[in-house]
């Protein structure tokens, strides 16, 4: 039997690239999946699968759209948040308050936000639930040109801990998972550079990116009872590249 059958599964960020991959990842396990996104799925999704448009930087955008899935599809089990900006910003010195702002409003307040709406959602209905974070290797480690987007991916860190903490008593765990470079339709033309490929030999012990695929089997894993004690914590998904110290 499908692990989600009849489960109810939000994905934020469900467009595209890992957000796509974990729709289509519970869907296959049973789920009824809502799709969430700020823009349109550009392939068609499956069927059993409702998309919803939802700026999740948008408070009220947020709490409607997870009424609309509550009213639509059922109450709502499982919460994954995909959704992000992503990319480097340039030198520290130089950046913008603006600049600063879009990175936070929407990685880190908008973590708080979705995760906020699906928590109050599961006490009410004392669901059992599952909210798991997209965070990176940049929760842990920044680059250069990257601080707002590391910043805002390190704050999501601290978030998960605290609302994990906080929901333990409702049967709730909170977790998030740290992808390192993953090949999505957004980084696939840097990616297929020589010199993309010949750093990702030196930094990476496989010498070759991840999929979409493999962070949604890690979002399976933390949504399943299996992982029912599993709960503020990380799950590093990054081919091993913080593992090893580079000669």
């Amino acid at each position: 039997m499908p692990r989600f059958k009849d489960k109810v599964i939000v994905v934020t960020g469900g467009a595209s690239g890992i957000g796509a991959a974990t729709v289509d990842a519970f869907w296959q396990e049973g789920g009824r999946v809502a799709a969430l996104d700020i823009r349109e799925r550009p392939d068609r999704v499956p069927d059993g699968v409702r998309s919803y448009r939802c700026d999740v930087a948008d408070e009220t955008s947020v709490e409607g759209t997870f009424d609309r899935v509550a009213m639509e599809i059922g109450d709502i089990d499982v919460v994954v948040h995909s959704a992000a900006v992503l990319g480097g910003s340039g030198p520290f010195h130089q950046l913008s308050l603006d600049t600063w702002n879009r990175y936070i409003d929407t990685n880190l307040t908008g973590s708080f936000l979705v995760s906020r709406a699906a928590a109050s959602r599961m006490v009410a209905k004392a669901t059992k639930g599952r909210i798991i974070l997209i965070g990176s290797v940049n929760s842990v480690a920044s680059e250069r040109g990257a601080a707002p987007y590391a910043s805002s991916k390190g704050g999501m860190r601290m978030l998960t801990r605290s609302a994990a903490v906080d929901l333990g008593p409702y049967g709730i765990t909170v977790n998030m998972i740290l992808p390192g470079p993953i090949t999505t339709p957004a980084t696939r033309e840097n990616f297929e550079q020589p010199e993309t490929r010949r750093t990702f030999e030196r930094v990476l012990p496989g010498g070759l990116p991840g999929s979409p695929a493999d962070i949604a089997a890690a979002a399976l894993f933390l949504a399943s009872p299996e992982s029912r004690f599993v709960t503020g914590t990380d799950l590093m998904v990054d081919g091993g590249m913080l593992a090893q110290i580079l000669n």
